[in-house]
């Protein structure tokens, strides 16, 4: 792949921020730079102070103040709540972290939905999350002033990365937050990650790949699956490379629809941390985390950091050092060593040394932390795998991916399929949403996720329809609430390609008239199921709400009016037509 057009429309810089369950991130590159290099990309780099290490992300952890103004972000954030613990000081503060799954995994989103801090105070998420998104652009200006580089709002394109599993509501609720932060909506995408991540690896060469036994780049492979592993979910999708119909140009296909599960370094912690309470008690666990929380967050650091260690191959143990307070708890309470304590609960030859040095088999770890939440992604990964029998290879990225034993356990589904790897695949995804801002039309058509359509009345079948749908008008024997289907679940939609119906509002009944100067709004369902034949059927659900406003001097009569509607990007857009012309776009809202 090379530069190819771009999408920034007059911008000097993509900055592309990878907002997390676990770590947050940036990276950013400019126009120019892309044109001549794509893969010339800057990433952000964070340190906390009590840490010597750089990382390309911090923890997705934010602090605000007893008056809820913003105080800090990532480690700084985790370190001064700390302390604020420690000190029996931090009641009043607001510490909230994990926010990405606490908030946008649900059902249903609404505008007014809150998120409870570490202490169970409550504040608006949409607030908490623009808070973010406004500290990291600002410390992207602030980078960039540095190097002598002073942009303004209007030079830079940002691009969000969102799950591939996200609804419409979460992928909106971000956008409102990123304009909420003070970037406009016009200079806002979003980006699928392990569309992003496929971007990036597909500039990969071998040697920049774990274990590639071939000389080739992944920019040869026609068909290859992404396995994205993040803090809180794996996204899976099926990225095809086509010749275009028109001139024979590459283009890219999505050709599976999104799927994957709660399989992510979050749960994988939470697991580790249910058999530490196991083995040392609820009480002085709870006891340690906030007497002593920076040892704590030093444990889970620790667990976080050797967990991408794990490797099956001869059953490499990893090495956890239990800190001494906790240490000192337990064997009080045992009235014995932690050696000896371990020695008599003979736990799968988990093994103890001096100083509170844990060593735990891999084998282990995959049985207790990493197996029993990964079924679901991994029975997923089969059904792909049988589905698409041509698939060429499977690319794993993220934090997890850069554990050998999870990549042997994908190794196992694929058989003769290869794993890839790329070196840095934690940044996979940020990486490549630089890429896709670069060029958003890269991506060609993608997998209809759900079926999306109207509710409508059409003529009532006899022995087919439900009776309980007829209904008697004017002579005429109707069926009522059918779905008119728009997209139906698993076609490939070509991005661009516009779905149109034609709408009409009556306003000469007496109930009517008075609401001429009121908006029309039509309610948008959708459905997992190919063929719905209702908008009552089970799964069915009210998706989202299409607002039409009314002219200056209100709706006359009979309203008419060709309603058209668009897969740009990662979004729905509708708008209004007349005889093929765009007469205006009009509102989608998919949050409650």
């Amino acid at each position: 792949m090379s530069g190819g057009a771009s999408s920034l429309d007059g911008k000097l810089l993509v900055a592309a921020i990878d907002f997390g369950t676990a770590y947050s991130g940036y990276a950013y590159s400019f126009r120019n730079d892309y044109k001549l290099d794509p893969l010339k990309i800057t990433t952000n780099h964070w340190t906390g102070e009590g840490s010597q290490t750089m990382s390309p992300k911090a923890p997705s952890s934010v602090l605000l103040n007893p008056d809820k103004t913003f105080n800090s972000f990532g480690y700084r954030a985790e370190e001064e709540y700390s302390n604020l613990v420690e000190n029996g000081q931090h009641k009043d503060w607001y510490f909230f972290k994990e926010i990405k799954m606490r908030l946008l995994y649900k059902e249903k989103i609404s505008r007014t939905a809150t998120i409870d801090d570490e202490c169970g105070k409550p504040m608006l998420g949409l607030t908490v999350l623009s808070m973010i998104i406004r500290y990291l652009k600002k410390d992207l200006f602030e980078k960039l002033e540095q190097r002598g580089m002073a942009l303004r709002d209007q030079d830079i394109l940002w691009v969000l990365t969102v799950p591939a599993i996200w609804s419409d509501a979460a992928k909106q609720f971000t956008k409102e937050a990123a304009e909420e932060a003070g970037i406009k909506h016009a200079d806002v995408l979003l980006v699928y990650e392990p569309e992003a991540a496929a971007l990036y690896c597909r500039f990969q060469k071998m040697q920049n790949i774990f274990n590639a036994k071939d000389d080739s780049n992944l920019s040869e492979k026609r068909k290859m699956m992404v396995f994205d592993m993040g803090g809180g979910t794996t996204d899976i999708s099926v990225i095809e490379i086509k010749s275009s119909e028109k001139d024979g140009k590459e283009e890219i296909h999505i050709v599976e629809r999104a799927c994957g599960g709660a399989f992510g370094g979050v749960f994988v912690n939470e697991k580790f941390i249910q058999w530490l309470n196991s083995i040392f008690g609820k009480e002085t666990m709870k006891q340690f985390k906030i007497e002593h929380r920076s040892d704590y967050m030093s444990l889970i650091a620790n667990f976080e950091e050797k967990k991408r260690l794990l490797d099956s191959k001869g059953d490499k143990p990893i090495c956890v050092q239990i800190p001494q307070f906790l240490k000192s708890s337990a064997e009080k309470g045992w009235g014995c060593s932690l050696e000896e304590s371990f020695a008599k609960l003979n736990i799968s030859d988990v093994r103890v040394k001096k100083r509170g040095k844990l060593f735990l088999p891999s084998s282990f770890l995959l049985e207790t932390c990493f197996l029993p939440i990964a079924k679901d992604v991994f029975d997923e990964l089969q059904r792909i795998l049988t589905k698409h029998g041509d698939i060429d290879c499977v690319v794993a990225v993220g934090g997890l991916a850069q554990s050998p034993a999870v990549v042997s356990e994908i190794r196992k589904y694929g058989k003769d399929i290869p794993v890839y790897v790329p070196f840095d695949s934690s940044l996979a995804v940020v990486s490549g949403a630089v890429l896709y801002g670069h060029d958003k039309n890269v991506i060609k058509a993608r997998v209809c996720p759900y079926s999306y359509g109207i509710q409508s009345m059409r003529h009532f079948i006899e022995g087919k329809d439900d009776e309980s749908k007829k209904v008697k008008q004017e002579g005429e024997t109707w069926c009522k609430h059918t779905f008119r289907a728009l997209y139906k679940a698993g076609d490939l939609v070509r991005l661009g390609e516009v779905r149109k119906y034609d709408f009409m509002e009556s306003f000469t009944d007496g109930n009517r008239q008075g609401k001429r100067d009121k908006p029309i709004l039509c309610i948008i369902f959708a459905s997992r199921d190919r063929e719905p034949r209702y908008v009552t059927d089970p799964g069915c659900h009210e998706h989202g709400t299409l607002s039409i406003d009314p002219p200056n001097t209100g709706f006359p009569d009979q309203y008419e009016c060709t309603v058209g509607f668009e897969f740009a990007g990662t979004e729905i857009i509708a708008r209004i037509y007349e005889e093929n012309r765009i007469i205006k776009t009009v509102k989608l809202d998919f949050l409650n």
